[in-house]
C-alpha cells in the first residue's frame, strides 16, 4: 500500500466503513456484532464507540478501521473493540493511532479482547508487535475450541509510548 491517511469516522464514511467490515468479517459469527458496534459509533452519542479509519488520501476508499472507546465504570481505560485492515501496515497504523490517542488522553491502558480465530490473526500479530501483551486467555469462550485472548497495552511510566 502506498500512502495511508488516518481520519476519524464521519457520517459520510458509513457505507465505506460497513464495506470494510463485510469484506473482512462477512459470513463470520462476528459480522453482525461489529456492524452493530459501527452503527453505535455512527450515532456519535456513545464514548464507548469511536472509530478511526485508514484510507487512500483524498479518497473515500478505505483500507481498514479500528473501533475503540472508554470502558464504562473503569477509570482511564480504553477498549479496542475491533482492528481490521487490508494488510499488516494498515493494522499497524490504526493500532498506533489508538495507542497515541490513549496516551495523549492519559489512559492507563488499552484492552483488546480478540477471538483466537483466523479472522483476527493479523490483528493479534499487529497488537503484539505494537506493545500489547497477552495477559489472559479463556479457552472455549467464543465457541468449543475457540478461545478469547485479552491483550493489554500500557503506556510506559516515563510517559513515552511503547511499541
Amino acid at each position: 500500500m502506498d500512502e495511508i491517511e488516518l481520519r476519524p469516522l464521519m457520517p459520510e464514511d458509513a457505507d465505506a466503513a460497513r464495506a470494510v467490515v463485510v469484506a473482512r468479517l462477512g459470513g463470520t459469527r462476528y459480522e453482525a456484532r461489529v456492524l452493530e458496534q459501527l452503527e453505535v459509533a455512527l450515532s456519535f452519542d456513545d464514548p464507548e464507540y469511536m472509530a478511526v479509519l485508514a484510507g487512500a488520501p483524498g479518497s473515500s476508499h478505505l483500507f481498514g478501521l479500528a473501533m475503540f472507546g472508554a470502558v464504562a465504570g473503569a477509570q482511564r481505560v480504553t477498549k479496542l473493540h475491533v482492528l481490521l485492515g487490508d494488510d499488516g501496515g494498515t493494522c499497524a497504523a490504526l493500532a498506533s493511532a489508538v495507542r497515541t490517542m490513549a496516551s495523549e488522553s492519559g489512559e492507563r491502558m488499552v484492552v483488546a479482547e480478540v477471538p483466537d480465530d483466523p479472522a483476527f490473526h493479523q490483528a493479534v500479530i499487529t497488537l503484539r508487535d505494537g506493545g500489547f501483551h497477552e495477559e489472559a486467555r479463556v479457552d472455549d469462550f467464543v465457541a468449543d475450541g475457540l478461545g478469547l485472548r485479552f491483550l493489554v497495552w500500557r503506556p510506559s511510566r516515563s510517559g513515552e509510548r511503547q511499541g
